[in-house]
């Protein structure tokens, strides 16, 4: 589970789901997992996931997540 808890949180999340299929997209994707693994709030094997996809920019790793039956891995929560 995902915690956003500052700006930079909410900015790196808003790249691990986007479904931006430009140029670069999944490495954005790719680069926002290691945030969330470096901070402890993603699994190795999601983020294996991410590493996977990084080279395709047109594939949607929330389709491997949930294939993989890890879905909740890139939910998130906010702090008040």
């Amino acid at each position: 589970m995902i915690r956003i808890e500052t700006d930079e949180d909410a900015r790196q999340y808003e790249l691990l789901v986007a479904r931006n299929t430009e140029s670069g997209a999944a490495l954005s994707r790719y680069g926002a997992a290691m945030y969330f693994y470096a901070r402890g709030q993603m699994a190795p094997d999601a983020l294996e996931v991410y590493r996977i996809c990084s080279p395709i920019d047109s594939e949607d790793p929330r389709q491997l997540l949930a294939s993989r039956g890890l879905s909740q891995a890139i939910q998130c929560i906010t702090s008040a």
